[in-house]
């Protein structure tokens, strides 16, 4: 503890500081709360010689103020720290998921857009600044302002191995297209920067009732349509990837667009971001799902299964019809086949509506 807490009272000089509470951590990195001569801060301490670090400092430094994020008070290499404004602990939209109100809920969804569509807004135009900001930082670690071509070319090899093993033939385009996916939903389309780990957890209600976007330590600039699928596959990247009901969906894509006014033929984006999640989650989840049977995806909480997740996305993917379609229910089939049929459940504020 000593070192992180030198390393904070290095940062606010003449300061009395004390550890208030641990707010949670990963492998990647630890976060608390600090009193600091009267108020509190947040500070994380990322672990190891990853980007994590680099990528939220240089996120954080420069979001403009309209942005729905926590300010940057604070940075350090050594010990890897941020410390930034404390926005509250008034709960999250995956609280808001795990309770019992389905209007609450839909709220909080419908919120969690407008959020997105907010930091989407504050932040067209400012690729170079987040790029100047990471080059910074970065030193001799590699650092790209996006990730999103290298994360299609992981899951289609992924996939195609799994595909192998499984006995699934795959169509001759429907990697391709996949890898394509890259070029249609690049960064030079209507593009933002992102915290691209836009989950139900990753936001916190102020004492003013705003919802504020925390955790940037996987920032990039991409296309939008990225972020607005996570209403649609939903929440691609989360542990907490219950389904939503569809008008809650469609009106939380409606809060978006009445903050973010979106160019004629976008809903046709969102899908293909929506398959481009099917894969590039299958990817992530496969092996352990073929191994885990039905544990959730966070052993310490309600959550979704991995197969649950994988066979819903890769049915959601089966539907137009072209090869990476034909892909997605040819693997779809086989799963099933092997699992039976394994239910994505709605989130728990939406079962009693019938969900």
């Amino acid at each position: 503890m000593a070192d992180w807490l030198d390393g904070v009272r290095a940062l606010l000089p003449g300061a009395r500081v004390e550890l208030v509470e641990q707010l949670g951590g990963s492998q990647r990195s630890q976060v608390r709360r600090v009193r600091a001569d009267g108020r509190t801060v947040i500070v994380k301490q990322f672990a190891g010689s990853g980007d994590g670090w680099v990528r939220e400092a240089a996120a954080l430094s420069v979001l403009p103020p309209r942005a729905p994020v926590p300010r940057l008070i604070a940075e350090n290499t050594a010990p890897p720290i941020v410390i930034m404004t404390d926005e509250g602990s008034r709960g999250s939209v995956a609280d808001a998921l795990l309770g019992n109100d389905s209007a609450a809920a839909a709220s909080a969804v419908i919120a969690w857009a407008e959020a997105i569509a907010r930091l989407h807004q504050a932040t067209t135009g400012m690729r170079q600044a987040f790029r100047d900001a990471l080059a910074q930082r970065a030193g001799d670690l590699p650092v790209a302002d996006s990730a999103v071509a290298d994360d299609l070319d992981s899951a289609a090899g992924v996939v195609e191995e799994h595909c192998g093993t499984l006995g699934v033939e795959v169509p001759g385009g429907a990697l391709a297209q996949l890898r394509s996916l890259a070029d249609r939903l690049g960064a030079d389309g209507p593009a933002a920067l992102t915290p691209t780990d836009a989950c139900p957890d990753n936001n916190i209600w102020t004492d003013s009732g705003d919802l504020v976007l925390i955790d940037f330590e996987g920032a990039q600039w991409r296309h939008v349509a990225w972020d607005v699928a996570y209403l649609t596959a939903p929440w691609p990247t989360c542990w907490c990837s219950w389904r939503i009901p569809a008008e809650v969906g469609e009106r939380a894509i409606e809060a978006y667009e009445s903050v973010f006014p979106l160019p004629q033929g976008f809903r046709g984006e969102i899908e293909a971001a929506r398959t481009g999640w099917a894969f590039i989650s299958t990817s992530w989840f496969l092996r352990q799902a073929l191994v885990e049977g039905v544990r959730p995806a966070k052993q310490d909480l309600p959550a979704p299964s991995r197969r649950a997740m994988v066979l819903h996305r890769l049915a959601q993917a089966s539907g137009t019809g072209d090869d990476l379609a034909v892909l997605a229910a040819r693997l779809h089939a086989a799963l099933t086949e092997r699992w039976g049929p394994v239910p994505l459940a709605y989130a728990p504020a939406f079962r009693g509506a019938g969900g």
